[in-house]
């Protein structure tokens, strides 16, 4: 089964508010629900509000990875596979240096993540 779930986030102008990180990260968890929902076992997530409204690349990558981290300890056999789609150089740099700490990798190379 294939499907497209469409989710909008928040505005944020400069700094980020904890109600709109709380916001944002509502949007990955309620995505995530209805891909279970309706059984997709493969999810692709842009870069959610970090264009043109404007919320800062490296809080929106806290934000999700924070997500993607607590939903997966508890859902982990519910998806193959969570991909992190970005379109900016910087969003691939940013990814690069914060998924290590979200998702460790052990001494074999092996994530203990489905991400």
């Amino acid at each position: 089964m294939q499907g497209v779930i469409h989710t909008v986030g928040p505005i944020a102008q400069g700094e980020p508010s904890a109600a709109q990180a709380a916001e944002l990260g509502g949007c990955y968890e309620r995505s995530l629900k209805l891909a279970v929902e309706n059984k997709l076992r493969t999810v692709a997530f842009p870069c959610i509000s970090t264009g043109v409204f404007g919320y800062p690349n490296e809080a929106a990558a806290d934000v999700v990875l924070h997500v993607l981290h607590k939903w997966l300890e508890e859902n982990k056999e519910k998806v193959d596979r969570i991909i992190l789609c970005v379109f900016l150089e910087t969003d691939e740099m940013i990814y690069k240096e914060k998924l290590p700490r979200f998702f460790p990798v052990d001494a074999c190379g092996n994530s203990h993540s489905r991400l």
